[in-house]
């Protein structure tokens, strides 16, 4: 019976990954070499009051993930049940992963949208895993609270966030404790686009709003000139220049927040890098494989 809710952090990294495919930049040549710096996509595993096991986004690297997550070295970690922020590559690429090609799990339940849902449902495959019994899909209104199992001691809570919708929409997901939130805020398109969805001003008024206690936000790019070549503007997020700018230093009273979802071409992915270390000269964070977060 564990003691009480853990979320620990299994992935910090954009869709691709570090390495990335198709990239032969210092970062990803240097992951290629030593394992030890490879960065999976994000996903966040978490252990409720009653033991059971919840993922947040299942990813290529589930198999490493779960190895991770479970860190007692006897038991190896299986979800039972998965919740879905929004539909691009990185989110769902592992959810074949409980098919009967692999671990031919039975009746994992899985969270999205109402709109996601019915995208996810008609996939040839999803369909097979639903009639084969390996996951059952379930929608959840934005804003609804739910238990993802019944006695687990938290709720999710899935609210609507302003991106890229060619495959759908895009939740942000709160977990609700008794005593603390935790908001998982991957991806969205901009902080303009965001406040003004929920009439706020800033962004400590949107966690308040939401009573916030430890944010894990999307810190994909750290400036728009990252990415030679490439026109980040089609591939939208809020720089980490951008949200610093926004926040300033960490107040008394403010929530902890920290930056996930990061671009392999991120310097911040560098423990020692100037913009790293600026980052944590104001008081914020970078989310690191393995952080586990209390509720």
């Amino acid at each position: 019976m564990a003691s009480g809710v853990s979320v620990t952090i299994l992935g910090t990294a954009q869709d691709g990954g570090i390495p990335q495919a198709g990239c032969s930049c210092e970062r990803c040549n240097e992951a290629h070499k030593d394992l030890r710096l490879r960065k999976y996509p994000v996903s966040l595993g978490i252990i409720g009051t009653d033991g059971s096991k919840h993922i947040i986004e299942v990813t290529k690297n589930l198999s490493e993930q779960l190895m991770i997550w479970s860190t007692n070295g006897n038991e190896l970690f299986i979800p039972e049940t998965v919740s879905i922020t929004h539909l691009h590559l990185g989110h769902v690429e592992g959810i074949g992963q409980f098919g009967k090609p692999v671990m031919a799990s039975k009746e994992v339940d899985v969270f999205l949208s109402h709109k996601n849902k019915n995208i996810f449902d008609e996939r040839s495959d999803i369909k097979l895993m639903i009639e084969e019994n390996n996951i059952r899909t379930h929608a959840k209104n934005f804003n609804q609270l739910f238990e993802p199992m019944q006695g687990c001691g938290f709720s999710l809570q899935f609210i609507s966030i302003p991106h890229r919708s060619e495959l759908g929409d895009t939740a942000a997901i709160i977990i609700k404790g008794n005593k603390r939130n935790i908001l998982f805020m991957p991806d969205q398109d901009s902080w303009e686009e965001t406040l003004e969805y929920y009439s706020k001003e800033n962004i400590r008024e949107f966690l308040k709003m939401f009573d916030i206690n430890e944010a894990l936000i999307d810190g994909t790019f750290w400036s728009m000139e990252e990415l030679p070549g490439r026109n980040i503007s089609e591939i939208p997020h809020p720089t980490i220049q951008d949200s610093l700018k926004l926040l300033g230093k960490r107040m008394e009273n403010d929530p902890r927040i920290s930056f996930l979802h990061l671009n392999h071409s991120n310097p911040v992915n560098d423990i020692e890098s100037k913009q790293r270390k600026l980052v944590e000269e104001n008081g914020w964070g970078v989310s690191e494989i393995g952080d586990v977060l209390k509720l």
